[in-house]
Formats: structure tokens, C-alpha cells, sequence
């Protein structure tokens, strides 16, 4: 993933209403190590339900408000994975995060579409983890670079999924 600025990342949130409170970037953003991530993803350490989800579509930012739902009992003893990454993790390391439309039609705004996500939003360790390969399997870097294109693709087709491009809220400052 390239380089993102501050700016850049509080402009690109897509589904950021007037009345949400602004995007409150992580400690660590200054020693993100860009070159090895697919998309940039955190916790809002204020709101604990909101998390960030932002990547690079189309050479340009975009990303979005996730809000995590709580845990289901009906997974309590199931194994589930995650629809970015597609390992599959114990029943509490996965939840189901969902993001609000961005639109300026109201009813429209009550739409909302969701994915099963790590509950740390670190799929990039899950992708960078070696492989056990046998004799027949193609090397592990070719391994690790399909699992990383695969989260890509599936990242940005998520980020697509969510604007709607007749008429996108802007948050304050914008």
C-alpha cells in the first residue's frame, strides 16, 4: 500500500456523518510500515465498537466507519472466518462489523452492509504467516503474494460496496 498522510486518511472516510465525531487516527499511524500492509485498519481506542477500514482504490484513499456488532451466542463453540483475510479463527476472534451507506438520501442512509472481520483487524499477519508446504506446493513467497492480492481485491471490493455516488456526505472540515 502506498504511503497515506494524516489528512489524507481523515479526508477518505466515505461514510462519515456531520453529527460523527472525526476520525481519530491510531498511535502507531507515524510507524505504519507501509510496504507491508494491504489496507490500514484499527480501533477507535475512545468508542471501542468503531473501527476503521481504509485502503487504496483506484490510486486514491478511500475508507470507512465500521461499527462492530456484538458477539453472537449462536458462535460461542463454532470456528468462523473472516471474509478479507479467509482464515478461519475462534468464534471470539471474529466478529461482524457493519458500515452505514454513505448517502444523502435518508432512507438510503439506514442501509447498511457488513462483513465478518478479525476482531483485531490484522488480517496482514494472518497473510504473512509461512505456510507448511509439501512437495507439490509452490513456494511459500508465491503463497504469501496470492494470499495478499486476494485481501486486496476483497478490500477494495468491500470499500466499493459502501459509497453511494449520487450525493456523498462530507463530514465537518470538509
Amino acid at each position: 500500500m502506498r504511503p497515506l498522510t494524516r489528512d489524507e486518511v481523515r479526508r477518505c472516510v466515505v461514510n462519515l456523518y456531520p453529527a460523527t465525531a472525526g476520525v481519530r487516527l491510531p498511535a502507531w499511524f507515524d510507524d505504519t510500515r507501509w510496504e507491508r500492509i494491504d489496507y490500514l485498519g484499527w480501533r477507535d481506542t475512545r468508542a471501542y465498537q468503531r473501527a476503521y477500514l481504509v485502503a487504496d482504490v483506484d490510486g486514491r484513499a478511500q475508507g470507512m466507519v465500521l461499527r462492530q456488532n456484538p458477539s453472537q451466542a449462536a458462535l460461542a463453540s463454532r470456528a468462523v472466518m473472516c471474509d478479507l483475510c479467509r482464515f478461519t479463527r475462534r468464534f471470539n476472534e471474529v466478529s461482524l462489523f457493519t458500515a452505514p451507506r454513505a448517502s444523502t438520501d435518508k432512507r438510503r442512509r439506514l442501509s447498511t452492509v457488513g462483513l465478518l472481520l478479525c476482531t483485531d483487524l490484522d488480517c496482514v499477519r494472518n497473510v504473512h504467516r509461512t505456510p507448511t508446504t509439501g512437495p507439490h506446493d509452490p513456494p511459500p513467497e508465491q503463497i504469501i503474494e496470492n494470499r495478499r492480492s486476494g485481501l486486496r481485491a476483497r478490500t477494495i471490493d468491500f470499500l466499493r460496496s459502501v459509497p453511494d455516488t449520487t450525493g456523498v456526505p462530507r463530514g465537518p472540515g470538509r
